[in-house]
């Protein structure tokens, strides 16, 4: 998604460890930071996400209290709505099976949105239900119909351990159509759509880059708590919260990651 590497998307290893990274400059209290731009690819498509972050720390003995939450801007992801959604697996083979059989010859619109928690790939386009069979050992392809379909995927971040973040598809995707015949091969052929899918975004997210971590430093115990889309009027974000505790030496190193001087 996704990417959807959506969304990948949307949350790729070096997301969050950039948004760490860059909230743990400094030990101050609701210290605001960015906006940083991060680039990941998502499906290949390059994408720019503003991200913002507002950093709660508090000195305790033999180390740093860390409260940090994150905003990422995923209009990029919007504006990349139709090229991403034409890389999704939708079905070409008019005979992949014995009978009926869904072909998508085209996508046409797209739009990724925010509904409560979720992030929904809106997709539109056209379709064609073909019949196949074998005589004497031939495939042979009849045409049953050709409609207009819309496609609703839903895609949510989740925490797989609690130092990372990754997508997968959410449930089953839905079919509509205005032809009833074609409604009914959709509706048929919906489960192994809907596994073509979770199959293909799992692959094309890369588990190893698709989750977004927290930095591997020696002393810093830091738990994801939650990650989820959402929406401000028309605009798809992303918002994370993650909190623990930093040693004085974990905290001297993330700081040196920034690139800063120790305080």
């Amino acid at each position: 998604m996704m990417q959807f590497k959506v969304a990948k998307s949307i949350l790729a290893r070096s997301t969050l460890a950039a948004l760490l990274i860059c909230g743990l400059g400094r030990p101050a209290s609701a210290l605001d930071i960015g906006p940083t731009t991060i680039s990941l690819p998502v499906f290949g498509i390059p994408l720019d996400i503003p991200i913002r972050a507002s950093l709660d720390s508090k000195s305790e003995a033999g180390g740093v209290q860390l409260d940090l939450t994150v905003t990422g801007d995923l209009k990029s992801l919007q504006d990349n709505a139709l090229a991403i959604a034409r890389k999704l697996p939708f079905p070409e083979d008019a005979c992949a099976r014995k009978g009926p059989n869904l072909v998508v010859n085209s996508i046409d619109s797209a739009h990724i949105r925010a509904e409560g928690d979720t992030a929904v790939i809106d997709v539109a386009g056209k379709v064609t239900a073909w019949g196949c069979a074998k005589v004497l050992g031939q495939k042979i392809k009849t045409k049953i119909a050709t409609d207009r379909i819309a496609i609703t995927i839903p895609v949510e971040l989740y925490i797989p351990t609690p130092r990372q973040v990754a997508l997968r598809v959410k449930g089953e995707a839905s079919i509509k159509t205005g032809d009833p015949q074609i409604t009914e091969i959709a509706t048929a052929l919906l489960g192994n759509l809907n596994q073509r899918f979770t199959d293909a975004v799992a692959k094309a997210l890369d588990k190893d880059k698709a989750r977004a971590s927290v930095p591997a430093i020696p002393g810093l115990d830091v738990k994801i708590e939650r990650a989820v889309f959402a929406q401000d009027q028309d605009k798809l974000l992303v918002k994370a919260k993650a909190d623990g505790h930093a040693t004085s030496a974990a905290f001297e190193s993330l700081i040196g990651l920034t690139g800063k001087k120790a305080p």
